[in-house]
């Protein structure tokens, strides 16, 4: 499984049609990956979403990752699970087979340590700089930011105001790659 230095994460408040043009053209921009976050939609619209996205995912053989907030059942139809930082915390053992993704949201040395024990394929760790999303969350910074992705050999992407013009600062501070929702769909 290849891991991408650039990972967008679905934007909570566009409408279906909007999410599915941004993921026609993200193919055109290599996208490979990308994670689905839709916590504001309610259980019958994520399932009619998934099922129009298993589709065109496929088409253009682009891996979708299901973050954990959604049902468990869904995710053996596609390609892995992202752990939030809460299921983190009740989590004992890696909760997906070894060929399929699986990512954890971390946000100090603790969860690290943890997503290691649970053979976690990538973590994001997060917050780097401020967000929108994420507005009651102290940022770390890149200092933070780098100390603690020398605790780990696992993938670490950064995550928190960030955009893709960030990767190489990214890259100079120990991560992997970069993730984020607003400025990651090309519209």
């Amino acid at each position: 499984m290849d891991l991408p230095r650039i990972y967008p994460i679905t934007p909570e408040t566009d409408t279906s049609e909007k999410l599915l043009t941004a993921i026609s053209r993200s193919a055109s921009n290599n996208v490979s990956v990308f994670q689905y976050r839709r916590k504001t939609l309610d259980e019958s619209k994520v399932k009619e979403e998934l099922d129009l996205l298993e589709t065109i995912t496929a088409e253009f053989n682009i891996s979708v990752i299901i973050n954990s907030y959604h049902q468990s059942n869904l995710i053996s139809r596609f390609s892995g699970l992202h752990l939030t930082g809460i299921d983190l915390k009740d989590s004992t053992k890696r909760p997906v087979e070894k060929n399929k993704f699986f990512g954890i949201s971390c946000h100090d040395y603790e969860d690290i340590k943890k997503a290691e024990i649970l053979d976690a394929d990538y973590i994001f760790l997060s917050p780097v700089n401020k967000t929108s999303s994420h507005q009651n969350q102290k940022p770390m910074g890149w200092k933070k930011f780098s100390a603690l992705t020398k605790e780990t050999k696992l993938p670490v992407y950064a995550l928190g105001g960030l955009g893709k013009e960030d990767l190489l600062k990214a890259e100079e501070n120990g991560a992997y790659g970069i993730a984020g929702i607003s400025r990651f769909w090309s519209y």
